[in-house]
């Protein structure tokens, strides 16, 4: 039985599942030694970042191999009580036992550098490993990281039993497996290529996130207003970036911005998504109008063209429904100048479209009662190409209409953006 090439394609099929759920620059922690090939798979197809926790099994007396429980560096313990028992494990040799892998834990995340681990309270994250049997060492992992502030957290594996499963599901808020398999005797069974991973292997993983690409959350200030946004960028080179403008009553969790924006990091694009005053977690602006929402787009535009890694002249604009209108609002008003506008179901006047000049994709669901609109506003001028996606309507929540509207987006701005290194 071999339902996986090797870890990374495990990550790969993992990241797939993930990216459906809406994350985006999550925190990815990998259980070394395994876990982490796996982890680095899906941090990287989810834009986050990289780290590890060290957990450590609790050995049986005398079955050293058979797992009563694990406890993780900082001290956090999860004991399967009724398997201590049925061992003779008592309370003395389980602090001893504890006493020693605590140690051997610490030592493993100073050799992995586990101190650039990457904050996790308040902030969602996925612990991943490359399959869990009993699921001890991911218990305990996910016990620590729970008490350390984590919100949501995630087990993200590829292959488990089910029984396993209905624990993990006590110390997580989600769980994701991909295979669920009741005839399970070793996780290797489940891969063609399950090769150790070598220390070496982890800290190159690591190095190559601490490197490379970068997750950036900050505030935004105008006229007392702040702004709260995110911004990715796939690599420390100036990088071309699209600038997401979210519907009204949505934030920058929006799911449809956030699948698109996902592709684009894919792509070597970079992505910055933000909360409309009064919206998500940014401030309100008593005037809760267009105006207020074209000042905070251009507020936030003027912002990211000034970040080291962002390619000034090549920064584009994408708004989705109401957020469509405020960015050909901010357009037409000259407050940017976008190398490129994708409006995704504008609910906008044909006038306010005449005269744009600004290279322009204009795409709409053939379910959508705005695709006559449409269609109309993309004959008022030239810069406008207009892509319908079949059987969408407004929202693209349809099977298969996001991932349409995504591959069109991201294909066309990546044509847009000249010299954007599509990867």
């Amino acid at each position: 039985m071999r339902e996986f090439r090797d870890r990374e394609d495990a990550g790969d099929q993992l990241a797939a599942v993930l990216r459906r759920r809406g994350f985006i620059a999550p925190v990815v922690l990998g259980i070394p030694r395994g876990g982490v090939p796996v982890a680095a798979s899906v941090a990287r197809a989810l834009g986050g970042s990289l780290g590890v926790v060290v957990a450590r099994k609790l050995g049986a007396p005398h079955q050293p191999e058979l797992a009563i429980g694990a406890v993780t560096a900082d001290g956090v313990t999860w004991i399967n009580e009724s398997l201590a028992r049925e061992t003779g494990a008592g309370p003395e040799y389980i602090s001893r036992e504890t006493e020693a892998q605590v140690r051997e834990a610490r030592r493993r995340e100073d050799a992995f550098d586990g101190h650039r681990r990457p904050a996790v309270s308040g902030r969602p994250v996925i612990l991943v490993d490359d399959g869990v049997a009993t699921g001890a060492t991911a218990l305990a992992a996910a016990r620590s990281l729970r008490a350390a502030g984590a919100r949501p957290l995630i087990i993200a594996v590829p292959v488990a039993p089910p029984a396993t499963i209905a624990l993990l599901e006590q110390e997580a808020d989600e769980v994701v497996v991909l295979l669920v398999e009741e005839d399970f005797w070793a996780i290797g069974q489940f891969y063609g290529d399950f090769s150790p991973v070598e220390d070496s292997r982890v800290r190159e993983l690591l190095d190559s996130f601490s490197a490379g690409s970068s997750t950036r959350e900050a505030r935004v200030t105008r006229n007392g207003v702040e702004l709260a946004v995110r911004l990715r960028l796939p690599r420390d080179l100036p990088t071309p970036v699209t600038v997401f403008v979210h519907g009204l009553g949505s934030s920058k969790e929006s799911p449809g911005n956030v699948v698109i924006a996902e592709g684009l990091v894919d792509m070597g694009v970079g992505a910055l998504l933000f909360d409309l005053s009064g919206h998500g977690d940014s401030s309100l602006d008593p005037r809760e109008d267009v105006d207020a929402y074209v000042d905070d787009l251009a507020s936030v535009d003027a912002w990211v063209r000034g970040q080291a890694g962002v390619d000034a002249a090549r920064v584009a604009i994408a708004g989705s429904s109401l957020g469509a209108v405020v960015a050909l609002q901010a357009v037409q008003r000259g407050r940017v100048k976008p190398a490129a506008l994708v409006l995704r179901a504008p609910p906008a006047d044909l006038e306010e479209f005449r005269g744009l000049s600004t290279p322009t994709l204009l795409l709409v669901g053939s379910r959508d009662s705005l695709v006559e609109q449409a269609t109309a506003a993309a004959s008022v001028s030239p810069a406008i190409e207009l892509r319908v996606v079949k059987g969408a309507s407004h929202l693209f929540e349809e099977p298969g209409t996001l991932e349409q509207a995504t591959n069109i987006t991201t294909s066309w701005l990546c044509r847009q953006l000249a010299g954007t290194a599509v990867r």
